[in-house]
């Protein structure tokens, strides 16, 4: 029974730890575990954007209420709008959670626990929010319907700092400060550009940047939805049911991991640094699904686990069976 019993825990160690668990909407790449938080929404409600919050738990716009999802998929709901919108993103900085809707183009900022929900501006069809080492926000949008544009945010002048073609895309800071956008349906495809600190920099003022002025970091891609970079410098973006890796100093981006279901989608996604994961936000069903991918450790190390668990279940054994043999 005991040899029976320390098998079945080094089993379960051993599973856990390798991250062999069936994932049932995302099919993760070899080398991760994949686990998803299933969480319930209203009936036509949309999810959009996300975000991790302090805690380890999510804060996601659904619909037109900002919800908090826990890791066992309860939801609690922090705000609601009077009417229905279209949510845009959801970035949490600091001690708040920022969040903007493209339907009326109002930008908020709240609590972490929903509290003090303040309107701090309005950009017309706002669609992504980033913020660089500076605390500077920047926002991706097409006011008007007259070109894609990357504004320096603070609610009041927001200044238009680069111009752009296509619909509105995705933000991302590496980790010099270098401003990265996705374009997404652009005249000629779709470009992942770089646009170095300094010349943002220069841009705050009365001149602005334009596409040209970027460099392109891949071309052929297909409308990224959101992008985010890893402490390596990988740059992952999302596109319809595909999460995408542009390797650091490569141009060619390859397939990540992607959905089951052809009706679902990959809208927000979020990288942690703490664990080097990658949780990606699935539309398209009646349930919001958040997935989290985890990268495992090497075969060797699983090796090393399981000689551990051998030795301490053999000393284990010995030590019973001495107790056994002084008994009376």
């Amino acid at each position: 029974m005991v040899r029976k019993s320390l098998l079945l825990i080094m089993t379960v160690a051993l599973l856990s730890f390798a991250g062999l668990a069936y994932a049932a909407y995302l099919d993760g790449p070899t080398g991760y575990a994949v686990q998803d938080i299933v969480f319930q929404i209203q009936p036509g409600e949309y999810v959009a954007g996300f975000d991790r919050l302090p805690d380890g738990n999510f804060v996601a716009f659904s619909g037109n209420r900002i919800v908090k999802v826990t890791s066992d998929g309860n939801v609690s709901t922090l705000y609601t709008f009077n009417s229905p919108v279209y949510g845009s993103f959801v970035k949490v900085r600091g001690g708040a959670i920022y969040f903007g809707e493209s339907s009326n183009g109002t930008i908020w900022q709240m609590g972490l626990d929903g509290s003090n929900p303040q309107l701090i501006g309005t950009l017309q069809n706002n669609f992504d929010l980033e913020f660089n080492s500076l605390g500077q926000a920047f926002v991706s949008a097409n006011p008007e319907w007259a070109g894609q544009k990357v504004f320096l945010f603070d609610g009041m002048a927001d200044e238009i700092v680069i111009g752009l073609s296509g619909y509105s895309g995705p933000l991302a800071f590496d980790g010099s400060d270098n401003l990265l956008y996705a374009t997404a349906w652009a005249r000629g495809g779709d470009s992942i550009l770089r646009f170095s600190a300094a010349d943002v920099a220069s841009a705050i003022g009365p001149t602005s940047l334009t596409q040209a002025d970027g460099q392109i970091l891949a071309s052929s891609i297909s409308s990224p939805y959101d992008m985010e970079l890893d402490v390596l410098g990988n740059i992952f973006f999302t596109s319809g049911g595909t999460l995408y890796k542009l390797a650091n100093g490569s141009a060619v981006a390859t397939g990540f991991a992607s959905v089951h279901n052809p009706y679902h989608y990959l809208t927000t996604l979020r990288y942690s640094a703490l664990d080097n994961s990658l949780s990606v936000l699935i539309g398209g069903d009646t349930v919001g699904v958040i997935s989290t991918l985890t990268p495992v450790p090497e075969p060797g190390s699983l090796l090393s686990l399981s000689a551990m668990l051998t030795c301490v279940a053999t000393v284990f054994r010995r030590r019973l069976c001495s107790g056994i043999k002084r008994r009376p």
